[in-house]
């Protein structure tokens, strides 16, 4: 009976020296940040593992015994962005960090994994960014002797860099960190450029040379869509709206070409692409995406909830077609794609108790009470129509619609009203062409 408890024992031990953890001590203390959440991070998404409560700047946090190696995020402050990322392969973490400045502060007490890593990314980051500012310097000099000068440490500084990186990645043997640090190396050119748009050409052309995009252990991380992000929208800039997105498309299409047969990347990728895209509310390289990339993977591969949640982002994007919504006017039933009295329409979505809508509407009435090209939609969001029956006497020439309800108002949920005075103007044909964000802009606008 002794023997059975004494294995039962040891067996219990074995179990909780087994569990693994992350232990962090933030310093200095910051009152509001109550909670830190851990997050696994597989290609785009965050998969939430587990939370706990910050006690005077510190916390833990408990592997689950079936965690996978990887990466991991600790998010401690979501409104600001407030993370830090670890690398998990079955040893405890222990870290300090300045909460306000996390990625310039973080240091890892344990896991020489992470320690690894984070050596690694301290050092080749301060000579890469060395080896960048002597590029750039290049093209500003003049002086004979100051271009000798800054090529030949150029080239110094080129073997300092390569010797660095190539004995971290020989050190780091088997590790998790190997693959992220064979994968981190950035091209540079053993002669430095004279000409600008040559070392553009140099940076685009050589962008993915070091990343293996059939990588698991880069799947199950955030950086393929982190490198992948960077290109399109920071390596393949305009001013020009139009060349903008012909370099959009050409990025897209190239990325997509380098990741190959590996549909489930493609699919994660060309997926977070058009979040992005949406944020930017441009439907043009979404519709680009959609119709030539997305829709041609796999049904597998595909989402309709994604594209359904991205679509609905962008519905109210310039370009798009105005929702179409009906109310009653003198027990008739009018919709908005039946007015047809005007070249340009604007929907103003106002309130009888809202200040600013006191102030802005009658003079968006004033201002174009005598413009008869334009013609404004209403839209009064009210708890009853008391007000609405007396302020909108002064508006004769407008369609006025009482919106009951308020911000549960079937027409100001669909077109997302969270604030009054909104407005949205739109062409003859109902489809949105500018948001203004008060009625200057509306004025501006129109003068325009």
């Amino acid at each position: 009976m002794i023997k059975k408890l004494l294995i039962v024992l040891i067996l219990i031990s074995t179990t909780i020296q087994s569990q693994t953890f992350v232990k962090g001590t933030m310093s200095p203390v910051i009152e509001d940040i109550k909670y830190v959440i851990l997050y696994q991070l597989k290609g785009a998404k965050q998969l939430y593992i587990a939370n706990t409560t910050v006690e005077n700047g510190e916390f833990q946090l408990d592997f689950p015994e079936d965690s996978s190696k990887g990466m991991y995020r600790l998010v401690y402050d979501m409104n600001n962005g407030g993370y830090v990322d670890v690398l998990y392969s079955n040893e405890n973490i222990e870290l300090k960090f300045d909460p306000s400045f996390p990625s310039g502060t973080l240091k890892f007490l344990t896991s020489e994994e992470n320690k690894l890593f984070a050596n690694y990314r301290l050092q080749t980051e301060t000579i890469k960014h060395r080896l960048d500012s002597l590029q750039l310097s290049y093209f500003r000099l003049e002086d004979e002797v100051a271009l000798k000068f800054t090529d030949q440490f150029y080239r110094k500084t080129l073997e300092k860099y390569e010797e660095i990186h190539n004995d971290f990645e020989t050190n780091s043997g088997n590790q998790l960190a190997h693959h992220f640090i064979k994968s981190n190396k950035k091209y540079y050119s053993p002669e430095i450029f004279s000409a600008p748009q040559e070392y553009l050409n140099s940076e685009k052309s050589h962008y993915f040379d070091f990343i293996n995009f059939n990588d698991a252990v880069l799947q199950n991380s955030i950086f393929y869509t982190e490198k992948i992000v960077d290109y399109v929208f920071y390596l393949n800039r305009s001013d020009d709206t139009e060349v903008q997105n012909g370099l959009y498309k050409n990025a897209i299409q190239e990325v997509v070409e380098k990741i190959g047969r590996n549909m489930l990347l493609k699919s994660e990728i060309l997926t977070t692409l058009m979040y992005n895209f949406a944020q930017l509310e441009n439907t043009i390289i979404i519709d680009f995406i959609v119709e030539n990339l997305y829709e041609k993977l796999p049904l597998d591969y595909q989402s309709k909830n994604d594209i359904k949640q991205i679509q609905d982002q962008v519905k109210l994007a310039a370009g798009k077609k105005a929702p179409d919504f009906t109310w009653k006017e003198n027990k008739t039933t009018k919709s908005l794609n039946e007015i047809n009295v005007a070249s340009t329409y604007i929907l103003v979505f106002w309130s009888t108790t809202c200040s600013h809508c006191l102030n802005e509407v009658p003079q968006l009435y004033e201002f174009i009470n005598e413009n008869k090209k334009v013609h404004v939609i209403a839209i009064a969001l009210e708890n009853d129509e008391y007000g609405f029956n007396h302020h909108t006497e002064k508006f004769e020439k407008w369609t006025n619609v009482l919106g009951l309800g308020k911000w549960e108002n079937k027409i100001a949920k669909e077109y997302k009203i969270v604030s009054t005075p909104s407005y949205f103007i739109l062409d003859a044909n109902k489809k949105i062409i500018s948001k203004p964000y008060a009625f200057e802009d509306v004025k501006a606008f129109l003068n325009n």
